[in-house]
């Protein structure tokens, strides 16, 4: 099982390594000004990669955005 409160964070970051900790637990949030995405342990994820995430098909929003977009992102177990 992936742990995902370790904090060695990877040289790389890959939508693969990133839907694999949020299968694992983990959640993949979205903040502004700028741009930031960063799973719950605190790991920063780029934007192309968070991009190619949230529209895999395991990845559900939770909805809980202002403006319509979700800034939260789970994987659907």
């Amino acid at each position: 099982m992936t742990n995902i409160n370790s904090t060695a964070r990877p040289a790389r970051l890959t939508a693969a390594r990133v839907i694999k900790l949020m299968h694992a637990g983990a959640a993949l949030h979205c903040s502004y000004g700028p741009v930031v995405w960063a799973l719950d342990n605190g790991w920063e994820v780029s934007t192309p990669v968070a991009l190619k995430v949230i529209n895999h098909p395991g990845i559900a929003a939770m909805g809980d955005g202002l403006f319509g977009f979700s800034q939260t992102f789970r994987h659907q177990n």
